[in-house]
């Protein structure tokens, strides 16, 4: 849709205003946000010490229980009698008083001689490594992961006085864990836990799973705080390093607050803000209305003299008269409508040449070179040569000359044809017979490239009806394509053969290829190989080869590999089909 001009006028006083507005309210925005994150930044840090100190507090009271209930003569009694289902009884009771979840009771060579829930015993303590570093007079707290979920591990030494093992009593960290917390904080907070290694990390729970393992794969410095994005929005959150049992293994809690959720208290003053800018922007659009339609009205009244300007009507404008700005550039409207048409049709005649000098140029340029060839191998061995291959010669070149100007001639009327104004002059003639004389014209060109040029000659070829300067002309201009494009040692061949009622010809050459993306625009004027071309001056072969091809009836058909050659293919009546087709007609 396109506004008038008193609506841009209007708009553009409003853009500015809502533009200082939105400057205004994105100032106050940035201020908002962050401040909001070093708060969000301090409150995690409170929370990473709140859930650190719940976590560690928890275990170590449990330990301490435990500690007093292995002391027990009688648990000592038992654990030393070595039955496990006694030992395991003995451990169900300790776990009722000190209401944990589950306990193993470890021997001094690390093995689990009894667990309360009955999936462990007789197998290696799953820490032993740990265990073996670890001193055997002391309680330690751990946290690691048994059978897929995060424990909470209070490790007590038993003594007789010797330490005799070891009381592990595990309790699970698990989502139940982190709901409790999340009522009990004062924050919008998210909650994950996850289990470190040198590989990566694995999430073992998280109240947002998506964000937790956004964090855990970010690679943030545990030491700061780091912001990450995912389907649910922003977060800002820190990884808290727990005491770990494994050695390669780590356990950290991931704490993280979404942004939304922090910034609800901050939203009415956004919505104030843009209820004032809305204001402001019914107001300033009221003013821009009046100032808009004064300054518009005579812009207006000169718009409308241009366009009957344009379309042929140079009458006086109705601002003609002032002599003011307005009135000097409505006169200048009406004398640029009348100049823009000659204009026009200057650029089209001047484009016209522009392609008719360029096609001339680059058609002309291969019947002067095989002319000096000739000319220059009679300068070289004007002494050797008999007077027969003189003359021979110099006919030679005479026939040049003439070829050049009738290639002249018959270029100029092809470029009249691309206006409609020439036509075609097809006779019959032997393909053949032009297939050879035109590789014999440029077989000295070919040796002195080191290139081999051969023709295929067909005697059962049958008479072909076309335009022959036209033909020759476009076969040249192949073969001078192909000489220039095949590196020494190559070869270029013509081939002719009957193909759908009709007379296939071909140019094949062991040249350097062409892109396969510059295939479809090959005969194009604007194709990149063209623009490439006329850089230096040429660009219009095979434009020409396409443009003959196409008078006859045919379409230059083009297949190429780069490094392997290309084969330029077209074909051309035949002279009996073509005097049938006059006879219907």
């Amino acid at each position: 849709m396109t506004l008038s001009f008193q609506s841009r006028i209007a708009l553009l006083f409003a853009a500015l205003f809502v533009a200082v507005q939105a400057l205004t309210v994105v100032c106050i925005y940035v201020a908002v946000r962050d401040n909001l994150l070093r708060q969000l930044d301090q409150d995690l840090r409170y929370a990473e010490q709140a859930f650190r100190q719940l976590l560690v507090e928890r275990a170590e009271r449990v330990a301490g229980e435990a500690g007093l209930l292995v002391a027990d003569f009688g648990f000592r009694s038992t654990v030393t009698g070595g039955d496990p289902a006694t030992i395991a009884s003995a451990l169900e009771n300790l776990l009722l008083r000190i209401h944990g979840q589950r306990g193993l009771f470890i021997d001094p060579q690390f093995n689990v001689v009894a667990d309360s829930a009955g999936q462990w015993q007789g197998r290696p303590f799953p820490y032993a490594r740990t265990l073996a570093n670890t001193d055997a007079s002391h309680s330690r707290v751990w946290f690691g992961v048994l059978d897929g979920q995060l424990q909470e591990w209070a490790l007590v030494p038993v003594l007789a006085p010797l330490p005799v093992g070891w009381v592990a009593v595990a309790q699970a960290v698990d989502d139940q864990r982190i709901a409790r917390f999340r009522q009990n904080s004062l924050l919008p907070l998210h909650i994950g836990l996850a289990e470190l290694s040198a590989d990566g990390g694995r999430l073992l729970a998280a109240s947002a799973p998506d964000a937790a393992l956004a964090l855990l794969n970010s690679g943030a410095n545990r030491a700061l705080a780091a912001t990450v994005d995912t389907g649910q929005g922003r977060y800002l959150g820190r990884i808290l390093a727990l005491p770990a049992a494994g050695d390669e293994q780590g356990v950290a809690a991931l704490l993280q607050i979404k942004f939304t959720d922090a910034f609800a208290g901050y939203r009415h003053m956004l919505l104030l803000a843009a209820g004032v800018l809305l204001l402001g922007l019914l107001a300033t659009l009221a003013g821009s209305v009046v100032i808009a339609r004064n300054l518009s009205r005579p812009l207006r009244a000169l718009a409308g003299a241009g366009e009957r300007a344009v379309n042929g009507d140079f009458t006086a404008s109705p601002l003609a008269g002032r002599n003011d700005e307005l009135g000097r550039l409505a006169d200048t409207f009406v004398r640029a409508a009348q100049l823009a048409g000659q204009l026009g049709e200057l650029r089209q005649k001047d484009q016209e040449r522009r392609e008719l000098v360029a096609s001339v140029s680059h058609d002309l340029r291969t019947p002067l070179a095989a002319l000096r060839g000739f000319l220059e191998t009679m300068q070289r061995k004007a002494e050797t040569l008999p007077a027969t291959e003189q003359q021979h010669f110099l006919d030679t070149a005479l026939r040049q000359t003439e070829k050049v100007s009738r290639l002249a001639q018959e270029l100029f009327e092809l470029a009249k044809l691309e206006c409609d104004d020439a036509s075609l002059n097809p006779e019959p003639f032997n393909l053949a017979e032009l297939l050879q004389d035109v590789a014999q014209k440029y077989r000295l060109q070919a040796e002195q490239r080191g290139v081999s040029l051969q023709a295929e000659l067909r005697p059962e070829l049958p008479i072909v009806s076309a335009d022959i300067g036209l033909i020759e002309r476009l076969l040249t201009n192949l073969i001078d394509n192909a000489l220039r494009h095949t590196p020494p040692g190559g070869r270029v061949r013509l081939d002719a053969w009957p193909a759908r009622g009709r007379i296939a010809v071909a140019v094949r050459d062991t040249g350097i290829g062409i892109a396969p993306e510059y295939l479809p625009t090959l005969c194009d004027w604007d194709s990149p190989l063209a623009r490439r071309a006329r850089a230096d001056g040429g660009g219009f072969g095979l434009i020409v080869v396409g443009k003959i091809a196409q008078l006859h009836g045919s379409r230059l058909q083009v297949e190429s590999t780069l490094g392997v050659g290309s084969e330029f293919r077209f074909d051309l009546p035949r002279a009996d089909s073509a005097r049938a087709a006059d006879g219907n007609r």
